[in-house]
C-alpha cells in the first residue's frame, strides 16, 4: 500500500518531511509506504481560508498526480482540510483530511472534546468548520489558543509540550470536555506525553490522518459519487 501526504505549505524542507514521514511511520502497517509532498508552484503557508483557497488548485492537482502514480489513497496534512470535496471529485481514491478524521475520532474517545489550536485568531473560522467534519457540533466544547511563535517543535519540543500542557489545563478547567485534540499537525508525536501530564485522552490528527488513510483502504472504502460527483474538467483545464 502506498499512501501519498500532501503538505499544503510552499517550500517543506525536504528534511522536515523526512522527519515526519518516519514519525508517522510508526502509525501504520511495516509494509505500507508513505510519501510527502508539498506546494511547490503555490507560495503560500495556510494561515487563512484565503490561504486554503489560493492553494486549492494545487492541492487538487496534487491527488490527481497521486492517483496517476499508483498511490492507494491521500492524505492532507492540515488540520483545516484544504480542498478536501474538491479532491474527493477528482479522484477516485480516499481522499483523508486529517481535522476530519480526528473530530471524528472524539466519541471513540468521550462524549465530548477540546482542540488545541497553534492560531488563536481562526478559532471562529475553526469552529463553524465543525459542521464540515460531520460531528456534531455539541461534541466540541471549545479551542485553545497554543502560543507556538518563533519556536522550533524540534528543537524547543520540551517548551512546546509545557504550553501545550498549560492550555490544556486551562480549558479543561473551563470545560467538562473529557479528550484534547491536538489541532494543528505541527504537534506530531506529542500526543502521548501530553496525555501523561494531562491524564485525559489526547488525540494526534497526523497520526490518525495515516491511519485512517490505511484502514480505508484495507476496508476497500472509498468516496461515493452520489456525494462527490466526478469532476468533469473543462476543455481549458
Amino acid at each position: 500500500m502506498k499512501l501519498m501526504i500532501i503538505n499544503p505549505d510552499w517550500g517543506v524542507p525536504r528534511e522536515r518531511m523526512r522527519q515526519e514521514l518516519k514519525q508517522l511511520s510508526a502509525f501504520v502497517s511495516p509494509d505500507t509506504i508513505l510519501d510527502m509532498e508539498c506546494l511547490q508552484r503555490t507560495r503560500v503557508y495556510l494561515d487563512s481560508l484565503a490561504d486554503a483557497v489560493w492553494a486549492g488548485p494545487e492541492i487538487v492537482e496534487m491527488a490527481v498526480r497521486a492517483e496517476k502514480n499508483g498511490y492507494d489513497a491521500v492524505v492532507l496534512y492540515c488540520f483545516s482540510d484544504p480542498a478536501l470535496e474538491a479532491c474527493r471529485q477528482a479522484v477516485s481514491i480516499p481522499v483523508v483530511g486529517a481535522g476530519q478524521t480526528a473530530c471524528l475520532m472524539i466519541p471513540q474517545a468521550g462524549y465530548q472534546g477540546c482542540v488545541l489550536t497553534a492560531d488563536a485568531g481562526r478559532i471562529p473560522e475553526k469552529l463553524a468548520a465543525i459542521s464540515r467534519t460531520g460531528l456534531d457540533a455539541g461534541r466540541i466544547l471549545g479551542f485553545e489558543g497554543v502560543s507556538v511563535e518563533g519556536l522550533d517543535v524540534v528543537r524547543d519540543r520540551e517548551l512546546v509540550l509545557e504550553r501545550l500542557a498549560e492550555a490544556g489545563r486551562r480549558i479543561l478547567c473551563r470545560t467538562p470536555g473529557q479528550v484534547l485534540v491536538l489541532g494543528c499537525l505541527i504537534f506530531l508525536g506529542m500526543a502521548s506525553e501530553l496525555e501523561e501530564r494531562l491524564q485525559v485522552p489526547v488525540l494526534d490528527a497526523a497520526a490518525l490522518s495515516v491511519g485512517m488513510a490505511e484502514l480505508l483502504v484495507r476496508q476497500n472504502i472509498h468516496s461515493s459519487r452520489r456525494a462527490y460527483p466526478a469532476w468533469r474538467r473543462n476543455s481549458d483545464n
